[in-house]
């Protein structure tokens, strides 16, 4: 999985820079923007949820917790994951130069200065939450639990992914790299930390 989510990021990573992508921006947009009004509150809660500081204090908290139960591999898991995913963007983003969506009015919130691609809220979502899905798939041996949880981080992430669209701080395109980078960076530590899971899945 890994290799696959970086294979097609690079590939969208050229589309992106050779502008390749702009119809398709533009049409999932305008799409998004229909829905504007009518998911306000929910879209604000998930992208002020998916920011820097909350997942940051879910990372210290959930690290914090995992070593007080003695399980250290846990915690690493959830540790190199979150600050990976960060630090890969900040480079990523520096890499592309994307500008952000061009808003003469920034709706609800205040227009973000950094660059555009690759989107940081995706990313970070995906270290935190998909860490805490797989440590939680590693510890629990009960199908319906993981399942479950799995199905809760997927909704929360994708929703995260989504409030950025919909308040105009990214480019669809911005938030699928996200999803695609976040992915071969969570699999790739998976694949290290928990090399039995990663090779069942």
């Amino acid at each position: 999985m890994s290799l696959a989510s970086a294979v097609f990021f690079v590939r969208l990573g050229r589309e992106v820079s050779e502008h390749e992508l702009d119809a398709f921006d533009s049409a999932i947009q305008g799409t998004v923007n229909t829905w504007r009004g009518s998911l306000d509150g929910l879209m604000v809660l998930l992208t002020q949820g998916g920011s820097f500081l909350p997942m940051a204090l879910v990372t210290a908290a959930g690290v914090a917790a995992l070593l007080s139960a003695r399980r250290p591999r846990e915690a690493r898991h959830l540790l190199l994951s979150s600050v990976g995913c960060v630090l890969l963007n900040l480079g990523l983003k520096l890499a592309f130069h994307r500008m952000r969506p061009n808003l003469e009015v920034p709706y609800l919130l205040p227009r973000p200065t950094s660059w555009s691609f690759p989107s940081g809220h995706t990313m970070g979502s995906v270290g935190v939450i998909g860490s805490l899905v797989v440590i939680t798939r590693a510890l629990s041996p009960a199908r319906l639990i993981w399942r479950v949880t799995a199905a809760l981080g997927c909704a929360l992430i994708v929703g995260v992914a989504l409030s950025r669209v919909y308040l105009g701080a990214h480019y669809p395109s911005d938030v699928l790299g996200g999803l695609l980078a976040g992915a071969a960076w969570l699999s790739a530590v998976t694949g290290w930390v928990y090399p039995r899971l990663s090779g069942s899945r």
